[in-house]
Formats: C-alpha cells, sequence, structure tokens
C-alpha cells in the first residue's frame, strides 16, 4: 500500500502574523516561505497559509471532539469552521504552550486540560481553532 500525504490550503491577511503563530510560537517545520504564501510538513500533512489580504478572521471557535469532552450538545461550539490539531512530542508541546501563553494568544481554557490527552487550544491569526496535544505525558490521574 502506497504511503498518503494529506494537505490542508488555508488563507490568511497577514503572512508575518500566521508565520509568526506557526514558526515562532507553535514551532512547526516551515519548508517555503515567499510573497504570497508559507509552507509546513507536519508530520506525513502539509500545512499551506496563502496571503489573501481581502480574507477575514473566523469570529467563533470550531468545536474539536477531543476538547469538548464533557461539554454538552448544546454548549459545544459549531462545527462548520475549519480546524485542526498538531501533536507535539512533551517538550515541544510545554514550549509551545509557554511561547503561546507568554505572547498574548487567546486560548480556550487558560492552562492545557486532559482530555485522555494533554490539549491546550487556541485561535490562530485568523481565528481559526488550532489544539496543540500532547499524547505522551501521563495525565492528572496517573
Amino acid at each position: 500500500m502506497a504511503e498518503h500525504r494529506f494537505f490542508v490550503y488555508t488563507r490568511c491577511n497577514d503572512l508575518n502574523s500566521s508565520r509568526r503563530f506557526y514558526t515562532e510560537l507553535i514551532g512547526l517545520k516551515q519548508i517555503w516561505d515567499d510573497d504570497e504564501s508559507l509552507g509546513y510538513l507536519v508530520g506525513p500533512a502539509q500545512l499551506s497559509v496563502f496571503l489573501d489580504p481581502a480574507s477575514t478572521a473566523t469570529p467563533h471557535w470550531s468545536f474539536q471532539p477531543g476538547w469538548g469532552y464533557g461539554l454538552s450538545v448544546e454548549s459545544r461550539p459549531p462545527l462548520a469552521a475549519a480546524s485542526w490539531s498538531v501533536e507535539l512530542s512533551p517538550e515541544a508541546f510545554r514550549d509551545a504552550v509557554d511561547r503561546l501563553r507568554t505572547a498574548g494568544v487567546t486560548a480556550w481554557r487558560r492552562e492545557p486540560f486532559w482530555v485522555g490527552y494533554w490539549s491546550y487550544v487556541v485561535r490562530d491569526p485568523m481565528g481559526q481553532t488550532v489544539e496543540l496535544s500532547d499524547p505522551l505525558s501521563s495525565g492528572p490521574d496517573c
């Protein structure tokens, strides 16, 4: 069976803000950077961010099953907006959370929380929901 790659394409109205968020704050491996786009290798996937000066930020959180744990269906954010998760090593997760908090990035909760793995949910510069996860560290009851 052939290995498959997965590609995600999104837009931004400010490449510098997106570059800072994905490269400096989260620490993704950047594979290109030009005047109109950024590219990241995320495991077997590729995230591409394209400049669209007319694009506007998403105003709401987007529900993701993991961090919605314990929420009733009625209290969950809508599913409509695009969102994604990025699995990080325990050290990369802690470092990214620290950088994001120091930078004042909007987070779903102030601290990482346990949903069967450690989760920290933030909004990128375009308002898209991005979950950082650490599935390797022990939970609070372990």
